[in-house]
């Protein structure tokens, strides 16, 4: 399958931007309402970190999202180019609360949901979140 990605400013006010792609996207695929239901709680999550945690108030920003089928997998990626920041701030995602060895709260709410979860500075000094959904 190809990848699909979305590219929007750091604005609060494209949640609901990014929330119709994700819907519209999911429909496309003839996604479970469960699963796309996780996908789009994910989706919102991650944004609503970068565009309040990850920017200072005022600093403009972009904010790409992809989305892929990979097998019986979806792959959520997001990029920014906020200063380098450590997405283990992120909370509010459903979940168990238990002890991240990692140290993050991202970690944690995701747990149930993802298998896993990748996050690296890019060589174009680009942060990049990547989480594989069941």
């Amino acid at each position: 399958m190809t990848t699909s990605w979305l590219t929007l400013s750091n604005r609060q006010e494209n949640l609901r931007l990014l929330r119709d792609y994700v819907r519209q996207w999911a429909k496309d695929r003839g996604l479970s309402p469960e699963r796309q239901r996780n996908l789009e709680k994910a989706a919102e999550e991650i944004f609503r970190h970068l565009v309040t945690e990850a920017y200072q108030p005022e600093q403009p920003g972009s904010i790409a999202m992809a989305l892929e089928e990979k097998g019986t997998r979806l792959r959520l990626t997001f990029e920014d180019d906020a200063p380098p920041h450590h997405p283990g701030s992120l909370s509010g995602l459903p979940g168990p609360e238990a002890p991240d060895p990692a140290g993050g709260s991202l970690y944690n709410g995701l747990q149930q949901l993802a298998e896993s979860l990748v996050y690296y500075r890019t060589a174009d000094r680009k942060n990049r979140l990547v989480v594989l959904l069941a």
